[in-house]
């Protein structure tokens, strides 16, 4: 189900948690900064990270992945901010209306909105779940420039995560070469194939990708496919996934609650395997 080639220190908040199924967690200035030959975070403190679900494309599974990492802190009781930083596509803050807005944005004055991220998880002492908008990868370097974000998370022990979700298809694999090659050596990535998408030639004939990938010992985990009939449910009934544990409804019963159940009880041992939450 899922490969995990990265090593890394345990953080001081790694600690046990309940182990339950799901019902109850181009600058050159920058460019150089962020290409640094060694990760930090691998000898470095981590008492939080932030967790980005990204994909720098519509409609590949950002929101599905973010909504399931959510829960999987929920869950598992580890305390966690979320953040809906796609105010056009709001689907995260949509089912769980407790989340936090945040705004990535080229424009300076707009930008500035993301710092809340930040602001929240030094003020909270807690990690963060952020989902973010399409085609962002230009106002996320910017922000990560203007702001020193990552000298700003490293004093505070903080580790940037990118969970990178990938359909299989061309331009999906380009964005995430382009993550890889630009960042990963400061904010390490997770590739997370949707697996709603089927066709995974280009994916492991891509000798470039699969070369980055290795290289940055980058992890490479699954997301389950939940059935269209419930995984659409969901989302119009605007359900939570604890809640659609708990949801009956036309064409909605017992087997649907199970659907659910084994799809995060299959995406959580996979996120699990990653290293970047909490040891349970």
């Amino acid at each position: 189900m899922t490969v995990t080639t990265r090593k890394r220190t345990k953080s001081s908040t790694d600690t046990s948690a309940e182990n339950a199924d799901g019902n109850s967690e181009g600058n050159d200035s920058v460019n150089s900064t962020v290409n640094a030959e060694v990760n930090p975070s691998v000898n470095r403190r981590v008492n939080h990270r932030i967790h980005f679900a990204d994909g720098n494309k519509g409609g590949v599974g950002k929101s599905v992945l973010c909504r399931t990492l959510y829960q999987w802190f929920l869950d598992r009781q580890q305390p966690v901010i979320g953040v809906e930083a796609d105010v056009n596509s709001p689907d995260f803050k949509g089912i769980y209306s407790d989340v936090m807005v945040a705004q990535f944005s080229e424009d300076e004055t707009m930008g500035a909105r993301a710092n809340a991220i930040v602001n929240a998880v030094v003020d909270a002492q807690k990690s963060a779940v952020v989902n973010l908008p399409a085609t962002v990868y230009e106002a996320f370097r910017l922000w990560l420039r203007d702001y020193d974000i990552l000298t700003l998370a490293t004093d505070n022990h903080i580790e940037l995560v990118k969970w990178f979700v990938v359909t299989g298809e061309f331009d999906s694999l380009k964005s995430l070469e382009v993550s890889l090659s630009s960042f990963d050596r400061r904010i390490p990535h997770v590739v997370v194939k949707n697996l709603k998408y089927g066709d995974w030639t280009f994916f492991e004939e891509s000798d470039d990708l699969q070369a980055l990938i290795r290289e940055t010992q980058t992890p490479v985990v699954e997301l389950p496919k939940l059935p269209v009939r419930v995984a659409s449910t969901v989302l119009q009934q605007r359900l939570t996934y604890a809640d659609s544990l708990r949801h009956r409804g036309k064409g909605f019963g017992v087997v649907e609650q199970a659907a659910v159940k084994s799809y995060l009880r299959s995406a959580y041992a996979a996120f699990e395997s990653t290293g970047y939450l909490p040891s349970i």
